[in-house]
């Protein structure tokens, strides 16, 4: 077994190498179409930047202070809200609705509308029987693109917050985040949208089709599918219903914005939305793509490309330890599995060790990368049932999570949530060396250490409140699935993945009641609000403050020491928040 983790582990590291270092070149291309530096692109793209921005009033010569610059964000975020509400509940009368579906109840529409506006893109309903081409298109589509460039603009407002020489602003919004569409989103998602038309992954406004089974299958008293020839079958199927529609676009952007979700329900283990070894691998390389760029993006916004290195140092060794704890606990399987040895569970060549929840055809050590990848990124999507996960393994993806977005974390949030804990870092280091804490110059006061501890514990806080609610509560406790561990399990990892903007659940939790839609879209919007209200406040004080020159003996934020610290104090916030939930749910299933 040692050989097949070994080459698990040794595919994993070239993807991520490989992603890391196309992220380095292409941070200095994102920096210059944010900045508005003259670049090939521009010369292409600019009639129509400026007539996007005509149209919206904006003007880069008009920048904004942190408060409109807030205010501007947050009134974006209801607009869209608002409108894929309105969308999801009038999409019976609405186009482009082949299959006749109804509109989505109240709590259902609220829910989906406020998972995609915050980017969170956790999906009560399976997509494929819910929801018309329109509102998958015209709906979340749009809000796949309009959420994650919320998240860009905020943190190159934050960068520029660190890196100002006085003054009160941090950019205009409207320019950063048409910026963010036209010159990084857009282009991206066109050319993932080119290459998983061309692996099969269908893009059409076709109806559904039927098509006859190659091996018929039956169904027995239950509903439960058995051969055909079972005894208790009661009733031969011969015909399936294969869905259709725009799904390429939907998939591209979902997994480059760091959204989640999916166009079916299976999510990314379909054959549709990801039909290929390469789609498989393009989209785990997505996934990553946006928050390593960015933080090769701080380092040049800053000018101090270190600043940038340490970060992603940090963020890859988190990254590589949880990667490599997954697929081990994953390639081990149980020993209820494995009897103790005496069940031989694969080995190189084949699908091997927990195949539970797994997809033959992309086999564990794939499937326990994405895992890692998906939840290190706030992304969300799955390629395999995380109810499927060993109760070891399970842990990994709930850490990554429940630190807050750090390792990597989603587009631009992600960045906010690391600089966050640096500041934190600086300031109880600082303290230790007997040092005045300032960071890039830029002195740190109560103010900003306020800001920077309710970035750092508000999402644990709110991920903490929503899984109280949906245990504690009586009429909340439908949702959860059953009784014991694994039900705190499914509830603490619904929680705590709509808390850190992730999306993903576990296949026992019952997302789709009124409770969970209530809770948890509450719970987004609040993680949204204040992650952006932080990040905008910071940006805003630091952007006032007049940069000092550094003192001989300051602290280094650029050295292997500081990286250290920062995952020390990432690993023990984390630890302090999430232990004695781990204990309840995961470890108590693996111990039981």
């Amino acid at each position: 077994m040692g050989a097949v983790v070994g080459q698990a582990l040794l595919e994993a590291a070239v993807l991520v190498a490989a992603v890391t270092a196309l992220a380095l070149p292409f941070s200095n291309y994102v920096v210059k179409a944010m900045e508005g530096c003259p670049m090939t692109a521009r010369r292409v793209l600019g009639p129509l930047e400026r007539g996007c921005e005509r149209l919206v009033g904006a003007d880069d010569e008009a920048p904004m202070g942190w408060k409109r610059y807030l205010l501007c964000a947050l009134a974006l975020t209801a607009v869209g809200c608002a409108g894929l509400f309105g969308i999801l509940l009038l999409q019976g009368v609405l186009p482009a609705n082949p299959e006749e579906l109804p509109g989505l109840p109240a709590d259902t529409a609220f829910n989906v509308a406020a998972s995609f506006a915050t980017n969170t893109d956790w999906q009560a309903v399976a997509g494929e029987s819910h929801l018309s081409y329109f509102s998958q298109a015209v709906g979340l589509t749009v809000e796949n693109f309009l959420s994650p460039a919320v998240g860009i603009a905020a943190a190159f407002a934050l960068m520029r917050g660190l890196w100002s020489r006085g003054g009160e602003a941090v950019g205009n919004f409207f320019v950063d985040v048409t910026r963010a569409l036209i010159y990084v989103l857009v282009p991206l998602a066109l050319v993932g949208c080119i290459a998983g038309m061309a692996e099969g992954i269908p893009q059409t406004l076709e109806p559904y089709e039927t098509v006859q089974l190659i091996e018929p299958v039956a169904v027995d008293g239950e509903g439960n599918v058995v051969a055909a020839d079972d005894p208790s079958a009661v009733r031969d199927v011969t015909e399936a219903v294969v869905p259709l529609g725009p799904q390429a676009s939907q998939v591209s952007i979902k997994q480059i914005g760091t959204n989640g979700g999916g166009f079916n329900g299976a999510n990314s283990a379909s054959s549709l939305e990801n039909p290929t070894p390469f789609t498989n691998l393009l989209q785990c390389g997505a996934i990553m793509l946006l928050p390593l760029t960015l933080i090769f993006c701080f380092g040049r916004m800053v000018a101090d490309r270190r600043q940038g290195r340490a970060l992603m140092a940090a963020v890859l060794a988190l990254l590589g330890v949880g990667v490599t704890a997954l697929i081990a606990a994953e390639f081990a399987a149980t020993p209820q599995l494995s009897d103790g040895g005496a069940v031989y569970t694969g080995n190189v060549g084949q699908s091997a060790g927990n195949m539970e929840g797994k997809e033959v055809r992309i086999g564990t050590g794939a499937t326990a990368l994405w895992t890692a990848l998906t939840t290190a990124a706030a992304n969300g999507s799955s390629n395999g049932s995380l109810a499927g996960l060993t109760p070891l393994g399970l842990v990994v993806p709930l850490v990554f999570m429940g630190v807050g977005e750090v390792v990597g974390g989603g587009v631009g949030t992600g960045l906010a949530s690391l600089l966050g804990f640096t500041i934190l870092t600086v300031f109880i280091a600082s303290l230790m060396v007997g040092r005045a804490p300032e960071y890039l110059g830029k002195k740190i006061g109560p103010a900003e250490m306020r800001l920077a501890v309710v970035m750092a514990v508000a999402p644990s806080l709110l991920m903490l409140a929503g899984a109280a609610v949906l245990v504690l509560v009586p009429a909340a406790a439908q949702t959860v699935g059953g009784g014991g561990p694994e039900g705190f399990a499914n509830a603490f990892y619904a929680a705590v993945s709509t808390g850190a903007n992730n999306g993903s659940a576990l296949g026992g939790f019952n997302a789709d009641t009124p409770w969970a839609n209530g809770v948890l879209g509450a719970e987004m919007i609040l993680g949204r609000v204040v992650a952006l209200g932080c990040t905008m406040a910071l940006a805003g004080r630091f952007a006032a403050c007049e940069p000092a020159a550094q003192a001989t003996g300051s602290l280094s934020t650029a050295s292997p020491l500081f990286v250290v610290l920062l995952m020390v104090i990432v690993v023990l916030v984390g630890a302090l928040t999430l232990v004695p939930a781990l204990a309840l749910g995961p470890v108590a299933l693996a111990v039981g």
